[in-house]
């Protein structure tokens, strides 16, 4: 299929930093929200959570993260004790996770392209 706008595809690297950073806000807000809780499983959840956030705004070993991070999204949808945003939204993130492990962490990172 023809491009729209043709002149713009020299941007495509960047889809996957705007998807590293949207990623890495969710699980930084997640990450807040459970290091106010007292119970040790959730305050922990949160420490991996912000690993997660912060190795995915910086971009490094991007897809390994963005595997991490799906596995904990799929956790957190089915126990809610760790279960911090809808399922819409986990779902959204799962899909942008996958997208990152498909596709690579973009442009304005610390991984080197395979």
């Amino acid at each position: 299929m023809l491009s729209l706008f043709p002149q713009i595809l020299f941007l495509a690297p960047f889809s996957a930093l705007l998807i590293r950073i949207a990623l890495a806000v969710l699980f930084a807000a997640a990450a807040w929200r459970h290091a106010s809780h007292d119970a040790a499983l959730t305050r922990s959840w949160g420490v991996v959570e912000a690993i997660i956030a912060a190795a995915l705004f910086v971009g490094a070993w991007t897809q390994a993260f963005a595997l991490l991070g799906g596995v904990l999204i799929l956790v957190g949808m089915y126990f809610p004790r760790v279960h911090i945003h809808n399922r819409t939204v986990a779902s959204l993130a799962l899909v942008l996770c996958l997208s990152l492990l498909v596709t690579g962490a973009g442009a304005l990172a610390f991984d080197l392209p395979l």
